[in-house]
């Protein structure tokens, strides 16, 4: 008998606990909603930082080891206010080559300084994986954490829109470099590289087709993907009339006038 009682007692728990179980609302764990980055769509730079903001909690992953106040102790440093103290070459570096800095966590309750525990990876590559124009974005935000905004909202407007090309011809040189054109061009006798001279092609079109060229080059049958592929999202504006005021800048060699008739 009190066997019994003592499983009536067990089973009766039982469908309590099981009865509050199922009458608990749950959650599902789900990964971050996607960001839908349409640079088109982006006006002002409050626009910018609002999608650098949405990027830096989803994409950019940088709220797994970051904190922006709140007292809340992280892996990583703490960013608030950090936009009024990094200039942007410098969070340009610190994103895409984290290990050039070492952080030490020098708040901690005793002894000496120690690294951090959580290791920040290359945002522009995987897992992260962001690109230029979304990293621009996210530098927004960081910028508007107690600094002024320095990216403008053409740094991320779509090349389309682009006006003719009147930029930088030092930046142009910087992106020419940065895109690592030199693997595949050369630019007469006066940028060395591997493959096709491009001269004569910068020689032929005006602004507008060498800017077609550019983004959309002509594709030969059998021909491996081409290196200019996305360039249009790559590129921020500013860059890409950069790069083609640096090309435009080059003059094919004027040719050589005809021989003077032989006097017979």
């Amino acid at each position: 008998m009190t066997f019994l009682k003592v499983m009536l007692f067990v089973l009766t728990m039982l469908s309590v606990f099981v009865y509050i179980a199922f009458n608990i609302p749950s959650q599902r764990s789900m990964p971050p909603e996607e960001i839908k980055f349409d640079p088109a769509l982006i006006k002002t730079k409050n626009d910018l930082v609002k999608i650098g903001q949405d990027l830096f909690f989803s994409k950019g992953q940088c709220a797994l080891c970051h904190t922006l106040g709140g007292g809340v102790k992280s892996r990583c440093p703490d960013l608030t206010g950090i936009g009024g103290k990094l200039t942007r070459e410098f969070e340009y570096e610190s994103y895409t080559k984290p290990s050039a800095w070492i952080y030490m966590d020098y708040e901690q309750d005793s002894g000496p300084a120690k690294r951090f525990p959580a290791q920040m990876p290359q945002i522009n590559k995987p897992p992260v994986d962001l690109n230029e124009k979304e990293i621009l974005a996210v530098f927004s935000f960081i910028q508007s954490q107690g600094g002024e905004v320095t990216v403008d909202v053409s740094e991320i407007a779509p090349p389309k829109v682009a006006v003719a090309a009147t930029g930088d011809l030092v930046n142009g040189k910087k992106v020419f470099g940065k895109l690592d054109c030199v693997k595949c061009h050369m630019i007469g006798d006066q940028v060395k590289g591997k493959g096709s001279d491009i001269l004569p092609v910068i020689g032929k079109f005006d602004e507008p087709a060498l800017k077609a060229r550019l983004l959309e080059p002509p594709k030969k049958e059998g021909e491996a993907k081409s290196q200019h592929k996305d360039f249009d999202q790559r590129l921020s504006i500013k860059d890409l009339n950069d790069l083609l005021s640096y090309l435009l800048s080059f003059k094919p060699a004027p040719a050589a006038p005809a021989a003077a008739p032989s006097k017979t």
